[in-house]
């Protein structure tokens, strides 16, 4: 990724990417830590984060930025309003001295903490691309791993990659083990207790390792993250059998420091593994937006759907602007990449700022959206709430993806409308008949009675015309119906249709006025529903 996207990608609220002047736009590789105890930190491509930058003292900043551009960094991040003192002059904004020294500064506002900007780096630098999967020499490293933790704790070891898939166990004689490790081994996949997502939340978001109880039939375990520098690339669990009170008994030296030396250990083995799936990804999801956008190059088609499959459902997602946006985002794309990647094997998937797009090659929307109503359940609520899904129907992959790119958006709109969260074209037909007429609408406004102008005005006299209308075709037509809903005596719904009547047209008991008025008012009143910025 290019660092001069990294402000367009996130959003100038959470951070400001401020270049030399005429320095060339450097690739973004990876997002290390500065440590002042390592001299590891940092590396070629490399964004370094000074994570302290605001409490450190001038020197030790000054020897930092130093390290940076000694390593071949291509930019230092970090928080807003940091000074460096001068002798006999005012103090220096850091991002100025960070441009002569001939790198980017990345500037964070205050608001935003370091792990949710790892997270998203993460996110775009193509965590949730294709499945992490291994060599042969790898693996047996890891299931070499996974044998040493278990001789110490006595329970079983699992090593998962960031789509909770499984990729070495424990096999040690007498190991514990419970029902959902054994399921979790048979199918190479992390098991869905209903506990698990919250887990998996607590062990990602933790510096260390975290044990939890035994839960119904599911024995005690500890776990800790492995990562690669900022880069979360897995998970490692394991059994813990003495673990039943974790408040009441820590964790044993012994215990602690071989997990802490797994994790390592661990994420040494796959870094090479995740890597190489992050450059698959990249290609991938850059092939895709080509054919989106109608530019499609020769063997885009291949990289896309290597299985070959005709066609294929779009999925468009936009979250709503606010100051969660991003970390929204992140998380709705996490899992929707972790659980549509079980089921589709040739998954892409990409964001643009608050945009979430997937390719997912397949015959049956419905199936592709039962898949997509499962893993929003796994969202939190508060970002869970605010989105809305579309699905296009299936497309043909060489053709028609520009296609089925509008129609996804179009159905993610009109979903706002409604009390569906996930829109196909099959659940909003209705919405997309008045979207329709809507367009037809705005392409001439000469097309719109007046009097349906002066029902859509709340304080106009013939807004009651138009509640009274339109409950009057929800009924069938039915007056005592109409004037149960209304709350008003059959004879003033007989008035207000027969008043209706003789402002539209004929009033011979042709009731075509009636419906045209009633779709207007229906295609004019979507337009008022839908969010300012999407359209349809």
């Amino acid at each position: 990724m290019r660092l001069s996207t990294l402000e367009q990608r996130l959003g100038s609220d959470l951070v400001q990417v401020d270049a030399p002047a005429g320095a060339d736009d450097p690739l973004i590789q990876a997002l290390d830590i500065y440590d002042a105890r390592s001299g590891e930190a940092g590396g070629e491509g490399t964004l370094l984060s000074i994570v302290s930058a605001d409490a450190m003292r001038s020197d030790e900043l000054l020897r930092a930025l130093r390290a940076a551009a000694g390593k071949g960094c291509v930019g230092v991040a970090f928080k807003s309003g940091v000074e460096v003192p001068r002798e006999g002059s005012v103090p220096v904004p850091f991002e100025r001295l960070v441009r002569e020294a001939g790198l980017v500064a990345v500037v964070l506002a205050p608001e935003v903490n370091w792990r949710e900007f790892d997270a998203l780096i993460t996110r775009l630098l193509g965590e949730n691309a294709r499945s992490l999967t291994l060599a042969p020499s790898t693996g047996d490293k890891l299931f070499a791993i996974a044998n040493t933790v278990a001789r110490v704790f006595g329970g079983s070891v699992a090593i998962e990659n960031h789509q909770r898939d499984i990729l070495a166990h424990s096999s040690v004689l007498d190991q514990a083990i419970d029902e959902l490790r054994t399921t979790g081994i048979l199918f190479r996949r992390a098991g869905d207790a209903p506990v698990n997502e919250r887990r998996y939340r607590e062990v990602l978001a933790a510096n260390g390792i975290v044990r939890f109880e035994r839960y119904r039939s599911f024995l005690p375990r500890a776990a800790i993250a492995i990562r690669a520098g900022a880069i979360p690339l897995g998970t490692i669990w394991v059994l813990d059998p003495d673990g039943e009170d974790p408040a009441a008994s820590p964790l044993p030296p012994e215990r602690e420091r071989v997990l802490r030396q797994a994790a390592d250990l661990a994420a040494d083995a796959m870094l090479g593994e995740w890597q190489t799936s992050t450059r698959d990804g990249a290609r991938r999801e850059a092939a895709l937006r080509r054919m989106i956008a109608g530019a499609a190059q020769p063997g885009d088609r291949e990289i896309v759907d290597p299985s070959g499959l005709a066609n294929g459902v779009l999925l468009h997602c936009a979250v709503p602007r606010t100051q969660s946006t991003a970390v929204h985002t992140a998380e709705i794309r996490t899992s929707l990449g972790r659980y549509l990647a079980t089921y589709v094997p040739d998954l892409v998937l990409f964001s643009d700022g608050n945009e979430i797009t997937a390719l997912c090659p397949a015959a049956q929307v419905e199936t592709v959206r039962e898949w997509v109503v499962a893993a929003l359940s796994e969202v939190d609520g508060a970002a869970r709430s605010a989105i809305h899904v579309g699905l296009s129907d299936p497309h043909p992959l060489s053709t028609g993806l520009p296609r089925a790119n509008e129609e996804a958006r179009r159905l993610a709109a009109l979903a706002s409308g409604v009390a569906e969260q996930v829109g196909t074209v099959a659940r909003l037909r209705p919405q997309l008949f008045f979207a329709a007429c809507l367009s037809q609408l705005e392409l001439d406004s000469r097309l719109v009675l007046p009097e349906v102008r002066q029902m859509l005005d709340a304080g106009s006299p013939l807004a009651p015309l138009a509640e009274t209308l339109e409950c009057w075709l929800e009924q069938a037509c039915s007056i005592s119906r109409t004037a149960a809903r209304l709350q008003v005596h059959e004879q003033t719904v007989r008035y207000r249709i027969r008043k209706l009547r003789e402002r539209l047209g004929p009033a011979d008991g042709d009731h075509r006025a009636l419906l045209i008025a009633w779709a207007q008012l229906s295609a004019l009143r979507l337009q008022q529903s839908l969010p300012r910025d999407d359209g349809v």
